[in-house]
């Protein structure tokens, strides 16, 4: 067996503290963190990729925006909406304009929707494109964007963004295209129905996922290191940036099915106000998982992945462990965004639910 003091994904010492939960998402009193396990190389940078797939490329991206949480304040500041993050497209939330006439795209924030900062191009065939105008861009990305858009002419233009935005907004585009003409401008609409949302799940989002549950599962488990050889290809998955089938995460990633509080086995019960992650292990004669559920909230029926972290005769110390990461409802309290509490195992019966907080075991 390893020393605690070597990484588990590489030969270099570990010196570094692991969030479970990644930092993204706030910071949690009373929550549980892995030392000195990952390298400071590993941690930062080889699986922070995935962090950032999860904290804003998938749902995850939705609800920090639409709760508006913040990670650490000395990390940069992505929006997804307007670009996407560690080699996932941006997210696209969409809706017809009644006022338009158009389809415009929307990004939401602290509970609200506003359309995009955007170019809008209308083919006479009524085919729509869209090229979103960061606040970084220049006039030579905003060419190169429209170039790879290949765009059918004739079309008419539109400029979507705010009026004080327009002062910095129209030199890059007269910039960009010296004939453009700017008008006065119509305010598009406040309101929007049947909104479609695209995000990109690639690989790397269920990898966090598998992160996360390792991660946690050695900070309740400690008569396992991590390094053991029945979590080799766990620990490959999970640090492998590699192309494959979706059967690599089918190995390792399914959704349960089962709630993992016991009062949500009432088909009709939902949070009431108060949002959280579920974060949970389990030593079963089959074999490690774990089950990770983010923003559990009144507003959103979250799936919850099982992680199989291995499986086989050689797993010891059968039990069931979980916490439950609650938001504060007033807010951050100094740095932190909520409380981190370990929940009571139990074994499950959907004829008699057990009190809550408890976290029901998958081998029940």
């Amino acid at each position: 067996m390893k020393s605690l003091g070597q990484c588990l994904y590489c030969s270099s010492p570990a010196h570094s503290l692991e969030h479970v939960l990644p930092a993204a998402f706030g910071e949690f009193t009373g929550a549980p963190n892995l030392e000195n396990r990952i390298c400071d190389e590993c941690n930062n940078k080889r699986l922070g990729v995935l962090d950032e797939q999860l904290a804003r490329c998938g749902p995850e991206g939705f609800f920090r925006r639409w709760y508006g949480i913040e990670g650490r304040a000395y990390h940069d500041k992505v929006n997804p909406f307007y670009r996407g993050s560690a080699g996932a497209r941006r997210q696209e939330f969409s809706a017809f304009d009644p006022v338009w006439g158009v389809e415009v795209n929307l990004e939401i924030e602290n509970g609200q929707a506003r359309q995009l900062r955007e170019l809008i191009f209308v083919e006479s065939s009524g085919k729509t494109h869209h090229l979103p105008i960061r606040q970084d861009t220049t006039a030579e990305r905003l060419l190169q964007a429209f170039k790879n858009l290949g765009m059918v002419q004739p079309f008419e233009t539109r400029l979507s963004c705010d009026p004080e935005e327009r002062a910095w907004v129209e030199p890059i585009l007269r910039q960009a295209w010296p004939a453009a003409e700017f008008g006065e401008g119509t305010p598009g609409s406040k309101v929007f129905e049947g909104v479609i949302g695209k995000v990109e799940l690639n690989a790397r989002y269920f990898r966090a996922f598998a992160k996360v549950g390792f991660h946690y599962f050695l900070t309740q488990f400690h008569c396992y290191t991590g390094h053991e050889s029945l979590f080799s290809r766990l620990r490959q998955f999970i640090s492998e940036d590699v192309t494959g089938p979706v059967s690599r995460v089918n190995e390792f990633i399914g959704v349960r099915q089962h709630p993992l509080l016991g009062e949500m086995l009432n088909p009709n019960a939902c949070p009431d106000g108060w949002r959280a992650h579920l974060v949970c292990a389990e030593v079963i004669p089959a074999g490690c998982f774990a089950h990770v559920q983010m923003f559990l909230t009144e507003d959103w029926p979250a799936p919850t992945y099982t992680i199989r972290l291995a499986v086989g005769s050689e797993v010891v110390d059968p039990r069931a462990s979980g916490h439950i990461y609650r938001y504060y409802p007033d807010g951050l309290r100094g740095r932190f965004s909520g409380e981190a509490e370990s929940l009571r195992s139990t074994r499950t019966n959907v004829d008699a639910p057990p009190p809550a907080p408890a976290v029901a075991s998958a081998g029940e």
